[in-house]
């Protein structure tokens, strides 16, 4: 079983790994790419499933991101997959990842320091 570090390290790195996909990218190229769109979806996958096996005590103490809405978003991607609108993931992309990426840092930081 996966600890919340664990978990933790797992969406800060989905979520690297999707801010280097996009690097230099755009919402066309996310439409046109499969590639590149199959990867961000993925780890956002990755991230939701993260999000929703930490524990309850965690996501209380650290209210700032919407865990559930993480976990909402991978439940789209999972079951309504044909429904998905590249607007909604670019909008992810640009809006979201970089500061869940730079929260779960200091979350990382603050409940595990090395």
């Amino acid at each position: 079983m996966r600890h919340d570090q664990q978990r933790l390290q797992d969406i800060l790195e989905a979520a690297r790994r999707i801010l280097n996909f996009a690097a230099n990218r755009s919402k066309t190229d996310l439409e046109k790419d499969e590639l590149f769109k199959s990867a961000v979806l993925y780890e956002l996958l990755v991230i939701g499933e993260a999000a929703n096996h930490l524990s309850d005590a965690l996501k209380n103490r650290h209210p700032k991101i919407s865990w559930t809405s993480l976990n909402r978003f991978r439940n789209r991607i999972a079951h309504e997959y044909f429904k998905i609108e590249p607007d909604l993931v670019w909008g992810t992309i640009s809006n979201e990842i970089s500061s869940l990426d730079t929260d779960v840092a200091d979350i990382i930081a603050i409940e595990f320091p090395p």
